[in-house]
């Protein structure tokens, strides 16, 4: 596997990312929040620091540092596959 396709600086905002999966961040400032996608979430326990996407929920414990991170734990996908889809893999 040759990691060095894999951009980071590609990877979306979270911002624009959470809306596009329609869950939107509610919030101002850095870290924010939204329903958790990993638990039965009726009241947003997911935070979300929107310069890298990293992630905390604070119901179930799911966590990681990016938001690659977050979208390979939401869609089951690998690194490669997931990066592809963030379009962060050239």
């Amino acid at each position: 596997m040759d990691s060095t396709r894999f951009k980071r600086e590609l990877l979306p905002n979270a911002i624009d990312y959470f809306d596009g999966i329609g869950n939107p961040l509610k919030g101002s400032g850095t870290w924010r929040s939204a329903l958790c996608p990993f638990h039965n979430d009726h009241r947003p326990s997911l935070r979300v620091l929107v310069e890298r996407g990293a992630y905390c929920c604070m119901a179930c414990g799911a966590k990681g540092g990016d938001l690659l991170s977050f979208h390979m734990e939401r869609t089951g996908k690998g690194f490669i596959e997931a990066a592809r889809d963030l379009g962060a893999w050239e």
